[in-house]
């Protein structure tokens, strides 16, 4: 990286300018982000306004929705929705054109999302009866480590 950002200057000032965009995010306030959000449109390198053009008018496209993040408790994002998003498209696309109502089954009625329910494990020490109370001998019953691990 040193020697690339060294031979050329103005990917070294691309890349601090990326770098400068990321700090908006430690923002705690409102006020702050939008100050640091301006200053980093503000300081955008010579030479380089048209390389940052698209995100430029993204961010003054969506900044209600953005600076939004900075006025809420618990800042949240709406990365899981467009993770979900990602998947229907995945899903599709391997799919090769399933109708509507099999993306939505195959969306909504798939298991690989869903968290599966734990599994009791049985304590050693449970006795199985045979009735009336009395033990089942027939199995051998395991009071804690193999000898042979010792």
């Amino acid at each position: 990286m040193e020697t690339w950002t060294g031979a050329f200057p103005q990917l070294l000032a691309a890349y601090e300018h990326k770098e400068r965009f990321y700090g908006v995010w430690d923002a705690t306030t409102r006020p702050q982000a939008e100050a640091a959000l301006d200053d980093w449109i503000a300081t955008i390198p010579k030479g380089q306004k048209d390389v940052w053009n698209d995100l430029v008018r993204a961010v003054g496209n969506w900044r209600e929705e953005i600076m939004t993040y900075f006025e809420t408790d618990i800042p949240v994002t709406n990365a899981y929705t467009e993770s979900i998003n990602r998947l229907a498209k995945d899903k599709n696309r391997e799919g090769r054109g399933y109708s509507f109502e099999v993306m939505r089954a195959r969306m909504l009625y798939t298991t690989k999302h869903k968290k599966k329910a734990p599994t009791a494990k049985v304590s050693p020490f449970y006795k199985k009866t045979i009735g009336y109370g009395l033990p089942d001998f027939a199995e051998e019953l395991n009071y804690g480590v193999d000898l042979s691990t010792i």
